[in-house]
C-alpha cells in the first residue's frame, strides 16, 4: 500500500512561500490592510473630521492676510485689522489643539492594529502542523513576527491621518487658489501630473528592495539565533568555527547594510529635485503675477494681496502634495510587508478541530488505544523531526540561506511509510515499540498525538478517532517524555506549572517527588526559583528529563508516551528516571519507544518495527524465541563485544 499521491497538494505542507519581491502589487492586499482598521472606525471617524477641520481652518489664515493687505490697511481700520490677527491666532491656536487630539487617537489606532496583527500571526502559527516548523527557520518566523510588523508602524501609526490632512489641504488649497486666479492656479499645478508618474516608479523600485531587504534581514536574523544560542556556541567552540561564523555574519550583515542603503536612497534624488521646484514655485507666481500687475494683462484683477495669499497657499498645497508623495512610496513599499506577513496568515493546517467534535472527559477516560490498519507516509522530500528520536523538534541550521530546511533521515534514505499498523495498547498496560532506527516507531508517536494526520485507516482513544476530538481535548489526554526535553528560560516553577498553569505549591512538591528531583531542587540556591537557562542547559540531562517527568505529573495525562526517554542518560540517572516513570505509570496506558530493550523487558506487549510495518509482537520471552529480528537487537545490546 502507498499514498504518496496523497500528499501532493497538502496546503501549507511542503509548498515554499513565494517571493514577495517579485509578486505583483495586490490589489487584495490593500483591502486586508484596510479591514484590520475596522474595529476602530469610531476612532477614525473623529480622526477624520479633526483632520479636515484643521485643513479648513488652515486655509483662513491667507485669507485673513489677503484682507488685511488690499482692505485693511489701505482704509486704516484699526479694529478690523486687530480681529483679523486674533482670527490668525485663534485658528492656529484651535488648529494644534486638534492636531494633537488627531495624532494621540491616530497613534493609538495605529499600535492596536500592530498589537491585533502580532496576535492574529501567532494566534495562526499555533494552528500550523508539526511540519510546518520542521521546513521553517525559527528565525524566519521571528522576523516576521516582530520585524515585519514593527517595520509597517508608519503606515499604520500615521498613514491615514498624514494622507486625509493632506488630501483636504490640498482640495481646500486647490479650491481657494482657483477663486484668487485661476491663471495662476493652472502655472502652479501643472508639473503635478509628471511628479506623480515618477513616483509611482519610485515606489515600485522601492517596494522590490523592501521584499529583499526583509528576507536579508530574516535570514541574519535565523543565523544569529542559530549560532548564538548554546547549542551553536558549543558547536562552534568544539568545532573551532568561531572565525567561519563571524565571517558568515559579516557577509550577511554587509548584504543588508547595502540593501538598506539602496532602499533607503531610492528616490531621494527625484524627491530632492521635487522639492527644490515646489520652494522654488512661489519667485515663479511672483513674477507672473508681477507681470500681470505691471502690464494690466490676462490676469485679470490681480492685486498684491492676491499673490501674497496666492504663494501663501502654494506653499501649504505643494508641499501637501510632496507628503502625499513620499508617504505613496512608502506605502507601496510597506506592502511587501503586508505580503510576507499575510502570506503566513493565508497558510492553511490541515490538522484543526473537526466542526462537530465529540466531548471527551478525561476523567472518564480509559486510555485504550487503538490503531485500525493505519498508513501514512510523509510528503515527498520530507523526513521526520528527529527520525530517531523525540517528539521535540529542532531544527537544524542552513548553509544555503534557503527560507525552509528539511530534516533528512540519518541513512539518508527516501522518506519512510508506516504501512498497515494494526495493534491495541490496553488501558493501564505497558506497550513498547522497538526496531531499528527509521523504522516508523517516532511516526507511530506523532500520529498518536495527532501532529499528523494518517491517510488511511484511524488512531482510536477509547474507541473514539482522534480526528473527532478537539486539539486541546486530545492534548490533555496524552503526556509525552522526550529524549531531549524542552525547558525555556525560566525558572524551575515556571517550567513545572507549564504543565498545569494553576498547580499548587503543594502540587508542585508531590510532583517533583514522584520524578525523583525534588531534593535536587531544594539543594540549589534559589530552589524552585532557580533559572534553568536556554533549554534548560544550567541542568545536567539526568535534572533535565525529571523536571520534564514533574511537568507531565502535573498535567496527569491518561496516556504517557515515552520516547527515548533515558537513551542518552548516565546509569545513575537512568535509574532514578527508571523509578520516577515506574510511578507515573501507575494507572495510566503507556506507549514506550525504546532503543534500549533493557528498559521494556517486562512491557506487556513488545510490538517489532521494521521498514514501517509491523513485524511481529509478544512479550520478551515469546520475541526471544521466535522472532531473528528482536532477537538480533537483544544480542547487539546484552551479548558481549569481543576486545580488539
Amino acid at each position: 500500500m502507498n499514498s504518496q499521491h496523497a500528499h501532493g497538494a497538502r496546503p501549507g505542507f511542503g509548498r515554499p512561500l513565494p517571493d514577495e519581491a517579485r509578486q505583483p502589487l495586490r490589489r487584495g492586499t490593500i483591502r486586508r490592510v484596510g479591514a484590520l482598521y475596522s474595529p476602530y472606525r469610531l476612532q477614525l471617524t473623529v480622526v477624520v473630521a479633526l483632520v479636515l477641520a484643521t485643513a479648513g481652518l488652515g486655509i483662513l489664515t491667507p485669507l485673513f492676510i489677503r484682507h488685511i493687505i488690499d482692505v485693511s490697511l489701505p482704509s486704516g481700520d484699526r479694529a478690523e485689522l486687530v480681529w483679523l490677527v486674533v482670527g490668525m491666532a485663534a485658528v492656529a491656536a484651535v488648529s494644534g489643539a486638534f492636531t494633537l487630539l488627531q495624532s494621540y487617537l491616530n497613534i493609538g489606532v495605529g499600535f492596536r492594529v500592530m498589537r491585533d496583527l502580532r496576535r492574529s500571526v501567532y494566534r495562526h502559527l499555533q494552528r500550523q502542523p508539526l511540519a510546518f516548523f520542521t521546513r521553517t527557520r525559527t528565525g524566519d518566523i521571528q522576523s516576521r513576527l516582530s520585524s515585519d510588523v514593527s517595520s509597517t508602524q508608519l503606515v499604520l501609526t500615521d498613514t491615514l491621518g498624514n494622507v486625509v490632512s493632506n488630501l483636504a489641504t490640498v482640495i481646500a488649497s486647490i479650491i481657494a487658489m482657483l477663486i484668487i486666479s485661476w491663471q495662476l492656479s493652472l502655472v502652479a499645478l501643472a508639473v503635478v501630473p509628471i511628479f506623480v508618474f515618477f513616483t509611482v516608479r519610485v515606489a515600485r523600485r522601492r517596494r522590490r528592495l523592501t521584499g529583499e531587504t526583509q528576507r536579508a534581514l530574516a535570514e541574519l536574523t535565523a543565523r544569529t539565533g542559530e549560532t548564538l544560542s548554546v547549542s551553536g556556541i558549543l558547536l562552534a567552540k568544539t568545532f573551532g568555527r568561531e572565525r567561519q561564523l563571524t565571517d558568515q555574519f559579516e557577509e550577511n550583515n554587509d548584504r543588508l547594510t547595502g540593501l538598506s542603503i539602496r532602499q533607503q536612497m531610492t528616490g531621494r534624488g527625484f524627491f530632492v529635485i521635487v522639492q527644490t521646484f515646489f520652494t522654488m514655485a512661489p519667485a515663479i507666481i511672483w513674477l507672473l503675477g508681477g507681470f500681470f500687475i505691471l502690464d494690466d494683462g490676462p490676469g485679470g484683477n490681480v492685486t498684491v494681496g492676491d499673490i501674497v495669499a496666492f504663494t501663501t497657499i502654494q506653499v501649504r498645497l505643494l508641499f501637501p502634495i510632496s507628503g502625499l508623495l513620499n508617504r505613496g512610496v512608502d506605502v507601496t513599499s510597506s506592502l511587501a510587508l503586508f505580503d510576507r506577513i499575510f502570506e503566513y496568515l493565508d497558510l492553511e493546517s490541515p490538522i484543526a478541530d473537526p466542526p462537530n467534535p465529540v466531548t471527551v472527559d478525561p476523567a472518564r477516560v480509559r486510555g485504550e488505544v487503538r490503531f485500525d490498519h493505519v498508513l501514512f507516509s510523509y510528503p515527498p522530500g520530507e523526513r521526520p523531526p528527529h527520525a530517531a528520536g523525540p517528539l521535540v523538534p529542532t531544527t537544524r541550521p542552513e548553509t544555503d540561506g534557503a527560507a525552509a530546511t528539511q530534516t533528512p533521515s540519518l541513512d539518508g534514505a527516501e522518506p519512510f511509510t508506516v504501512d498497515d499498523i494494526d495493534f491495541t495498547a490496553e488501558a493501564g498496560r505497558l506497550t513498547a515499540l522497538v526496531g531499528p532506527s527509521g523504522s516508523g516507531k517516532t511516526t507511530i508517536g506523532y500520529l498518536l498525538a495527532r501532529l499528523y494526520d494518517v491517510d488511511e485507516g484511524r488512531v482510536l482513544i477509547d474507541g473514539v478517532n482522534v480526528r473527532d476530538m478537539r486539539l486541546e481535548d486530545l492534548s490533555r489526554l496524552i503526556g509525552v517524555v522526550s529524549q531531549e526535553p524542552f525547558l525555556f528560560h525560566a525558572s524551575i516553577q515556571e517550567n513545572l506549572l507549564y504543565g498545569k498553569p494553576d498547580a499548587s505549591a503543594g502540587e508542585l512538591i508531590e510532583a517533583a517527588k514522584a520524578a525523583q528531583i525534588h531534593d535536587t531542587i531544594e539543594s540549589l540556591p534559589d530552589g524552585y526559583e532557580t533559572i534553568v537557562g536556554e533549554r534548560g542547559y544550567r541542568l545536567s540531562g539526568g535534572e533535565r528529563q525529571r523536571v520534564a517527568i514533574a511537568r507531565v505529573v502535573l498535567g496527569n495525562p491518561r496516556i504517557l508516551l515515552l520516547d527515548e526517554a533515558t537513551s542518552s542518560l548516565d546509569t545513575l540517572s537512568e535509574r532514578l528516571i527508571q523509578q520516577a516513570l515506574a510511578r507515573l505509570r501507575q494507572g495510566r496506558t503507556t506507549i514506550a519507544i525504546a532503543h534500549r530493550l533493557s528498559t521494556i523487558i517486562a512491557a506487556d506487549q513488545i510490538l517489532v518495527m521494521e521498514g514501517g510495518r509491523l513485524r511481529d509482537r509478544g512479550s520478551h520471552s515469546d520475541l526471544v524465541s521466535r522472532s531473528d529480528l528482536y532477537r538480533r537487537l537483544y544480542e547487539e545490546q546484552f551479548v558481549a563485544i569481543p576486545a580488539l
